[in-house]
């Protein structure tokens, strides 16, 4: 297994998505409530920052499910591929320095943008992969990531063995939280006909009622 590396590519950051996670921080109902001009101004300020201060890598391997150490959720799947992507520290450390200032409007529409940014850093990846299974006929699942729907967060330290994450200066803390904390990991199914992975749509399926990435499928359809 030989590890890919991805650097040096661009990202799309979209502000509906800045939008919506701003709203998701404000509580229940935040999202519809009348435009207030200095969030749309921290917003715009915070993606125009954030395009200077990402700094997007990622990592994936292919491998047989069974080769995922410590995991018995992938081993009848013959081909999967396993990634680690991150934005840098840089946004995170620009973050940091607005809290210490006071500037919380400014910094809180900054880290919007840094989960954006961490996203389509993901989605981005996720289709470079399937573009590749769709040269060789094959097709990809959703993808799924450690901490979501059966997946135990646990199942980070695995993939960080797999795919050697530290090549992208992506490391783990005890509690198996990535370092940058705006990095992804996930896996895909490759195959004719790929399978649900267990932790797809994984808000519908995940306990934390109350937690603000949460998207429901209204919401997905309507945006």
């Amino acid at each position: 297994m030989t590890p890919n590396i991805v650097e040096g590519f661009d990202i799309e950051l979209d502000p509906a998505e800045v939008h919506r996670l701003l709203g998701k921080k404000g509580g229940r109902g935040a999202g519809d409530r009348a435009p207030d001009p200095r969030v749309d101004r921290a917003i715009a300020e915070a993606l125009d920052a954030a395009r200077g201060l990402v700094a997007p890598r990622a990592i994936y391997v292919y491998a047989r499910g069974r080769e995922l150490p410590g995991s018995r959720m992938f081993e009848r799947l013959e081909r999967m591929a396993f990634c680690v992507c991150t934005i840098g520290p840089g946004l995170e450390d620009e973050v940091a320095r607005l809290t210490r200032r006071d500037e919380l409007l400014r910094a809180v529409a900054l880290d919007a943008a840094g989960s954006a940014a961490a996203e389509a850093t993901a989605d981005r990846i996720e289709g470079l992969i399937a573009a590749e299974a769709a040269r060789e006929g094959l097709r990809t699942s959703c993808r799924a990531s450690p901490g979501y729907g059966d997946w135990d967060v646990a199942g980070q330290r695995s993939i960080f063995e797999l795919v050697e994450a530290g090549r992208i200066g992506v490391s783990l803390s005890a509690g198996c939280m990535m370092i940058p904390r705006k990095s992804v990991s996930f896996a895909v199914h490759v195959a004719r006909e790929p399978e649900t992975l267990r932790s797809e749509n994984s808000c519908e399926n995940c306990g934390r009622k109350n937690c603000e990435y949460r998207v429901d499928k209204r919401e997905a359809r309507s945006g």
